[in-house]
Parts: C-alpha cells; sequence; structure tokens
C-alpha cells in the first residue's frame, strides 16, 4: 500500500489535502471491492474441484486475511478524517467565539463611553443646579426639568408596552 505519498505533501495543518484523502478514500474502495471480486472467483473456482469444502475453506480464509489488513488501513484513514473534522469544527469554533468576544468589547467600550458622556452631564446639570438654586429662576428650571423627565420617563413606559395608542376621542359636538 503506498502511504509515502499522501504523507508527501501535507497542507499545513499536518493532514493531507482533500484530494489526497478523497485519492485515498477511492484506493480503498477500489481494494475493498477487488477483494470482493477475487473472493466470489474463488468460490467459482472451488465448484470445479472435487474437494470443494476445503478449497471455500481457504478461499474464506484469505478473504479474512485479506480483509483484516485492507479494514486496520480502513480504521487509520477513518481516524484521520475525524481528527480533520474535529480540527475543523474546533476552527470554526474559535472564530466565532473571537468574533463575539470582539463585538462584546465594542459593545461594553460604546456602553461605557455613553455611561461617561452621562455622568458628565449629569456634572455640569448639578453644577448649573447649584448656581441656581435659591433664585425663582433656578426653580422654575428646576421645575421644568423635572417635567420633561416625567414626560420622557412616560412615553419610555408607552414604548415599552408595545401597545399601539387608543385611537383619539372624536371631537365633541358644537
Amino acid at each position: 500500500m503506498d502511504e509515502a505519498a499522501p504523507a508527501a505533501s501535507q497542507t499545513a495543518s499536518g493532514f493531507p489535502s482533500e484530494a489526497e484523502r478523497n485519492d485515498v478514500r477511492e484506493r480503498l474502495t477500489r481494494q475493498r471491492q477487488a477483494l470482493e471480486d477475487q473472493y466470489k472467483q474463488d468460490m467459482k473456482l472451488c465448484y470445479q474441484n472435487f474437494d470443494v469444502t476445503r478449497c471455500r475453506l481457504q478461499a474464506r480464509e484469505r478473504r479474512i486475511e485479506a480483509n483484516e489488513a485492507l479494514r486496520k488501513e480502513e480504521l487509520r484513514f477513518n481516524a484521520q478524517e475525524r481528527q480533520i473534522h474535529a480540527d475543523q469544527s474546533r476552527r470554526s469554533l474559535t472564530e466565532r467565539t473571537s468574533e463575539m468576544e470582539r463585538k462584546k468589547a465594542e459593545a461594553e467600550r460604546a456602553a461605557s463611553i455613553a455611561a461617561s458622556k452621562e455622568r458628565a452631564d449629569a456634572n455640569a446639570q448639578k453644577q448649573i443646579d447649584h448656581a441656581l438654586q435659591g433664585t425663582k429662576r433656578g426653580e422654575y428650571e428646576q421645575k421644568q426639568r423635572e417635567a420633561t423627565q416625567r414626560r420622557s420617563d412616560l412615553e419610555k413606559k408607552q414604548r415599552e408596552r408595545n401597545k399601539e395608542p387608543a385611537a383619539p376621542l372624536p371631537a365633541p359636538n358644537q
């Protein structure tokens, strides 16, 4: 069996390329078919002999030995295929995970920037409130801010309800 050829040109991951693996897969299939064809041919020849039973037993033994060697090679190939698929799955998972981590980091950065801006705005507002404290103008602006805050809170609650607003009342007859 020619195992040196696939080992000569392997990919960077240490495994044969897809084309080489397909060649090995086809070779194993051809060998399996040739083994079965040879067994059928041997069985036909056995029926031509006088001692059919002994000939059939010998043909069966040859088939078992050849099948055992071929099976070992198939098992090695299948193990390699499983390893390749596992590596590909691992690599794919790593790529997806790194992409998710990058997006998460971007979201955290955006949230921290927004939080720092909110803190800066709140600090500026506190300074304005402190400067206007005790004056009529300060009290008026404080009430205006509170009213604006209540309106925005009310709008936010209405949006969170996910219900469409009710239809307006009909106009009264005059």
